[in-house]
């Protein structure tokens, strides 16, 4: 079975060099007549260097390795041999490989020892439950015995780890979801990451694929256990009690298979829906739900909060207004309580079969306004525009960079004979595009959003009829009358108050000289 470190290896035969070193977190490096030459790519990560190493070694020797902290073993690539040395340093790992030429190995390298057993062949597919994992681990990560894939919901079910096993990852996620952490990452043999701040950072936490199904499957209808088992990934929504008879914190889940076994991102939910203020918004967003029918765009990357906006949006109407809001989401995040207005919530996948399915049918159901989750494919953006036309406000959210971005991604979206119909349902339903991103502030873990906000007058629509979405730059700079705001005027505000340091918000500016000469103007 072909190594993952093999295509590096091939590189000490071609540069004539006598051996290859790779270290965590640095740049590979060829030891050639006596010196290190570095290879021209990045460094590489902790756990790139870990599945180097599960892949040289089997069972008994990663015993070894845990245990004693280093270890030798051969390695074969076709013709070549290699003799191999990995040993621990800390939390990080060496591993060197030397080429034995003509039955000679180098001069540095260590005493040539028996080849590794041939292991067998990886499954076909990447595997859904793995077995449990030995005590040991090599600085972070921990080793993943994987086990056959399976296929139904009802054998998936049946491997997840009993409710006692689960008890310090509930722990893990319920406490990420106290300390205000956006995300906690799970994945097979790997130390837990939180993301707090923007910034991950490793948790004592060394989970198998049966705790992380296990955790997902309580948010698990049987139709998502189905999904999960039939296409590798699934969403959930799942709340977790922090006691018997505490009100439940709220998580979004996707589990998904990968190359190693199951992985999943956690997100923890906010009970309470924030208003714009709590979260470093502008007043005047409030005004994208005052528009009577049309199309509002929340765009932003992913982790961005795209989703958190248009709730508050969303309660913000709950409060002022009497109108009838239509939810259509994967999962269900926040959780509303109609007020003034009455709040219709529908999951995809357990209420609706799909967004463009929910779309049309909300048509027949009276909303003012419908919050769609995300604008995926051309169905749901056909159907979004539709309703868009018919008198219902639809707000919505889409991955992309800027406005421009934004227009041109949907239109993309459809062929070409498609595309000029597409342009003019745009240019008459769009209205507002709001692109937000959060950056790091100058007081450590905190980040502040900054946003773009394009709002369609004439000159916008003739511009997206016209196929000139790249044009849309200059009219959004020059126009704060109408209530524009460039995402270079956002960061240089936040710069100026002092909340963003320059350098860090240069690197999200599309245009960094435009905001470096604006600061310094």
């Amino acid at each position: 079975m072909a190594s993952a470190i093999d295509s590096l290896l091939k590189l000490v035969e071609a540069q004539k060099a006598d051996a290859l070193v790779v270290a965590s977190d640095k740049v590979p490096v060829l030891k050639k007549a006596g010196a290190d030459v570095a290879l021209s790519m990045p460094k590489v990560s902790h756990d790139m260097v870990t599945m180097f190493v599960e892949d040289l070694v089997d069972a008994e020797q990663m015993k070894t390795l845990i245990k004693e902290g280093s270890i030798k073993l051969g390695h074969s690539l076709g013709e070549l041999n290699f003799s191999a040395e990995i040993r621990r340093e800390g939390t990080r790992l060496h591993l060197a490989l030397y080429l034995n030429k003509g039955g000679a190995r180098a001069a540095a390298a260590p005493p040539p020892v028996p080849a590794a057993p041939a292991r067998a062949a990886a499954p076909s597919s990447p595997p859904l439950v793995g077995g449990r994992l030995p005590p040991g681990r090599i600085g972070a990560p921990a080793v993943e015995v994987a086990a056959p894939v399976l296929s139904g919901a009802a054998e998936l079910l049946e491997h997840r780890a009993p409710a006692a096993e689960l008890a310090e990852l509930r722990e893990l996620v319920l406490q990420a979801h106290r300390d205000g952490a956006s995300d906690v990452l799970l994945s097979t043999g790997l130390a837990a990451r939180v993301r707090s701040g923007g910034e991950l950072r490793e948790a004592g936490l060394v989970c198998d694929a049966e705790q992380i199904v296990g955790l997902a499957s309580e948010g698990w209808s049987e139709a998502q256990a189905e999904e999960f088992a039939r296409t590798g990934s699934a969403d959930a929504a799942l709340e977790l009690a922090p006691e018997p008879g505490q009100r439940p914190l709220r998580f979004r889940v996707n589990v998904f298979r990968q190359q190693r076994g199951v992985a999943a991102a956690v997100r923890p939910i906010r009970g309470d829906v924030p208003a714009l203020s709590q979260l470093g918004l502008p007043d005047d967003l409030k005004s994208l739900v005052q528009y009577p029918s049309g199309l509002v765009l929340m765009t932003g990357p992913t982790g961005s909060g795209k989703s958190t906006t248009l709730s508050s949006l969303i309660e913000h109407v709950n409060l002022t207004m009497a109108r009838h809001v239509i939810t259509l989401e994967d999962p269900i995040e926040f959780l509303y309580s109609s007020k003034r207005s009455l709040i219709h919530q529908r999951e995809v996948g357990r209420d609706v079969e799909s967004f463009a399915s929910g779309l049309r049918a909300a048509l027949r159901e009276d909303p003012d306004i419908i919050l769609l989750g995300e604008m995926r494919d051309p169905d749901t953006i056909a159907a979004a525009l539709t309703a868009a036309e018919t008198g219902h406000l639809v707000l919505s959210t889409l991955h992309s960079g800027t406005a421009a971005m934004a227009i041109d991604r949907i239109i993309d979206v459809f062929s070409g004979p498609k595309q000029a119909q597409v342009r003019l349902q745009l240019a008459a339903a769009l209205r507002a595009v709001v692109t937000q991103v959060l950056v790091p502030t100058s007081r450590g873990h905190d980040r502040v959003p900054a946003i773009e906000r394009m709002v369609v007058t004439a000159a916008v629509a003739s511009h997206i009829r016209d196929g000139r979405a790249h044009q849309i730059a200059t009219q959004i700079q020059t126009g704060r009358a109408e209530g524009m705001v460039s995402m270079e005027q956002s960061l240089m505000a936040l710069v100026r108050s002092g909340r963003v340091a320059l350098d860090v918000a240069l690197g999200f500016a599309p245009d960094p000289e435009a905001l470096r000469r604006s600061v310094r103007g």
